[in-house]
Order: structure tokens, then C-alpha cells, then sequence
């Protein structure tokens, strides 16, 4: 991950970052597992931090708590995931899948209540954009997602959005950064769950991968925001 630049002014930015990064993104489940634990009366309630959608990004020692659980998803996680990952023809923010690993199917709903399943835009490259509310960086590819679709939808190519989030955060989201592609939607669970399955090795967000026309996986995300020139370097690949 490139360096980032440390002073007063840009301290809010920082502070976006890590809650954005798979150290907060991956921890922000622990805490939520740890609640759910609490709750049945097998964890103490003391143990346990706030969820990332909850959290205050300026309570430091919650940050440093949940960084540190954090740390460990992402060794444990990453030397498990990272074994179907080629180092070859990688690019600044993707690396390619080895083999042929096709994509597993689930279904989600959209904003208006609809159920789709991901077989919907099979034939298609697709890059599927697994995000959240809270995430800064996930904000700021937005609007490269969007020009990359404008770009290249008469060729094939879809963006498919998928939010790790309530209802209420997704259209406050929405309302502030202009979308065109599809949105769906699941709890937290069920979408890093997703994520996983499709090569998240590192536990956080945002996260993106691309699937070619035949339904496999092909290229997934390393840890950072994707900018329009290292996603259409990937797509002109697929198309």
C-alpha cells in the first residue's frame, strides 16, 4: 500500500483510510460477531468494540482496538485466500486468478425490493463492486465506475454495486454521489461473505473483482481505491 501523507489538515483523511482498510473493514466484523456472541451470554460485554457503521472515527484507542483484531484477519485470512492468486500480468491494483474459478452465484435485492441473482448478467464482463457508506475510498471510485460504464456498455460490460449496508445509508449515500449502475444490497455478513467467496482476501473494502463473459473470476483487487485507468487497463484485457 503507497504511503500516505501525515499532517493536521489531512487527519480526517487518515482516519477515512484506516476506516476504510482491511484492518478496520476486517475487525469491524469481529466486533460485530463479538456482539452477536454477547448477546447469547458466551462473550463479556466488556471485551467487545463498536461495529465499523457505529464507530467514532476519532476515538483513537477504538481505532488502535479494532486495528489490532484487525491485523490478525488479514494474516490468517490472506495465507489462506492467497493461494489461488498468480503473481503474473498483475497491474498496479489487480492480480489475476489462477485457472478458471468461476463465479459463485447468489441473489441480493435492489433499492425497490426486487431479488436478482448474479447469473442475471451472465455473458457480460462485469465488475462487481463490493462497498459500503462509511467507506471513503469506496465514495471516491464511484465516479470512475460510472465513466467506465458509460465508456464501455455498448461492448458488453456492466458494473454491478454491492453495498454492505442498511437501507437508510445506501439511499443517503446515493443521494449525495450520483450512481448509473445496478445496486444491490445485503448485511454486512452476508456481503463480506460474498466477498470472500469471490478472492476478498484481505477483509476489506472496497473491494473489486471482474468476471469475464464466461463467468469466471479473473482479476480481484489488492488493498486500495481503484482509480478509472487501472480498472479500464483490466477491462480492455476481458473485453
Amino acid at each position: 500500500m503507497t504511503g500516505f501523507p501525515i499532517s493536521r489538515r489531512n487527519r480526517r483523511d487518515i482516519l477515512g483510510f484506516f476506516k476504510g482498510s482491511p484492518l478496520f473493514s476486517g475487525a469491524g466484523l469481529v466486533s460485530i460477531f463479538a456482539q452477536r456472541l454477547s448477546a447469547s451470554g458466551e462473550l463479556p460485554a466488556e471485551l467487545i468494540g463498536a461495529p465499523s457503521e457505529a464507530i467514532n472515527i476519532f476515538d483513537f484507542r477504538a481505532v488502535a482496538k479494532v486495528a489490532l483484531i484487525g491485523s490478525l484477519l488479514f494474516v490468517i485470512d490472506g495465507a489462506f485466500q492467497g493461494s489461488i492468486l498468480a503473481q503474473e500480468e498483475e497491474t498496479t491494483r489487480f492480480v489475476p486468478v489462477v485457472g478458471e474459478l468461476q463465479r459463485p452465484s447468489f441473489r441480493l435485492r435492489d433499492l425497490e425490493g426486487g431479488s436478482h441473482s448474479v447469473s442475471e448478467w451472465d455473458g457480460r464482463v462485469v465488475l462487481i463492486d463490493f462497498w459500503a457508506s462509511w467507506c471513503i475510498p469506496c465514495r471516491k471510485e464511484m465516479p470512475a465506475f460510472n465513466e467506465l460504464r458509460a465508456k464501455y456498455l455498448g461492448q458488453g460490460f456492466e458494473v454491478i454495486g454491492i453495498a454492505a449496508d442498511k437501507v437508510e445509508n445506501i439511499e443517503r449515500f446515493l443521494s449525495e454521489i450520483k450512481v448509473d449502475f445496478p445496486i444491490l444490497f445485503g448485511d454486512v455478513f452476508e456481503v463480506m461473505g460474498i466477498a470472500a467467496d469471490y478472492g476478498n482476501s484481505y477483509g476489506g473494502l472496497p473491494f473489486n473483482a471482474f468476471i469475464d463473459r464466461e463467468g469466471n473470476i479473473r482479476y480481484v483487487q489488492k488493498p486500495g481505491e481503484v482509480t478509472f485507468e487501472e480498472a479500464e487497463e483490466i477491462l480492455k484485457r476481458l473485453l
